[in-house]
């Protein structure tokens, strides 16, 4: 009799467990994600040794961010009825473009940073100016064919600027992300970040596992997921795992579930999780295991 009615127990235990409906999750992109508001590092104007005396007073306008003073500081010097070094005229051209950007004069600023290229090839101040002016536009496209394309070599001036290569590779991989080619993004993050996942921003690693989602690849799913969920509280590591669950990648759920579950032996709600996996993927003993050994509440 003791025997029937345990049997008879365990039978509506994986009944009750059955209707246990993984809660649902979608991870929604924020308003202002990782990608969607990385934006063109803005140039410096912090060098003190700079080739040519003319442009110092112009340089400290652009530190204090004085954008009129700068521009009537560059306009002024160029108006000087002398002959300039091509280098020179093109680092006040720039510096005059950049003023203009940030008044909000963005057709002058392309212009005037065209004008600066056509004066100095090899540089690529100017270069971010008109890609910033094109990404301010929201032509993403033709931002990051411009950048793509550069090849800008040493130029060993001062004044220019420089672009890292995780910089080069998360402004790429942003615009990719803009147009929706997550391809094109994996492949940007992975020439940005070369030394893995763990190297990335917290707040990168989780526009990546967004792109996974995406990309439909479990792999990078469940890569990204194992670091996220390390230092975050329950509920939040549920979230992503139900995400990962939700897109039909139950086992690697229920693996990383088990890890975190570890040393969370208390939970109610992370053991209801792992019955409930255990159930769909077929690990009755499990989960019969893991209900038994606490008064587990089928609460959602």
């Amino acid at each position: 009799m003791w025997m029937g009615g345990l049997k008879h127990r365990n039978i509506r235990i994986e009944q009750n467990l059955r209707t246990v409906m993984m809660r649902k999750v979608t991870l929604q992109p924020r308003e202002e994600s990782f990608l969607s508001g990385y934006r063109v590092p803005e140039l410096s104007f912090e060098c003190r040794s700079l080739p040519y005396a003319s442009l110092a007073p112009i340089w400290e306008q652009m530190r204090n961010r004085n954008w009129e003073a700068a521009s009537s500081a560059a306009r002024q010097a160029m108006d000087e009825p002398r002959i300039f070094h091509p280098e020179e005229r093109a680092a006040m051209e720039m510096a005059l473009a950049e003023a203009q950007r940030q008044l909000g004069a963005t057709e002058q600023a392309r212009r005037m940073a065209g004008r600066s290229l056509d004066l100095f090839p090899n540089q690529l101040a100017s270069h971010m100016i008109q890609v910033n002016v094109l990404a301010g536009r929201k032509d993403f496209l033709a931002a990051y064919l411009h950048l793509s394309n550069l090849a800008v070599g040493d130029t060993k001036t001062t004044w220019d600027t420089t672009l890292s290569s995780t910089e080069t590779h998360t402004l790429l991989a942003a615009w990719s992300w803009q147009l929706g080619e997550w391809d094109d993004v994996a492949d940007h993050l992975a020439s940005a970040y070369p030394e893995g996942l763990a190297s990335m921003p917290a707040p990168l690693r989780e526009d990546f596992f967004r792109l996974a989602l995406y990309r439909d690849n479990p792999g990078d799913a469940t890569a990204v997921a194992a670091i996220m969920i390390q230092d975050r509280s329950e509920a939040e590591a549920d979230e992503v795992l139900q995400a990962m669950a939700q897109q039909g990648w139950r086992e690697e759920a229920l693996s990383l579930y088990t890890t975190f579950y570890e040393t969370r032996s208390e939970s109610q709600l992370l053991r209801r999780r792992l019955v409930a996996l255990n159930i769909k993927q077929g690990h009755i003993e499990e989960a019969r295991r893991l209900s038994g050994s606490g008064a587990l509440r089928l609460a959602a």
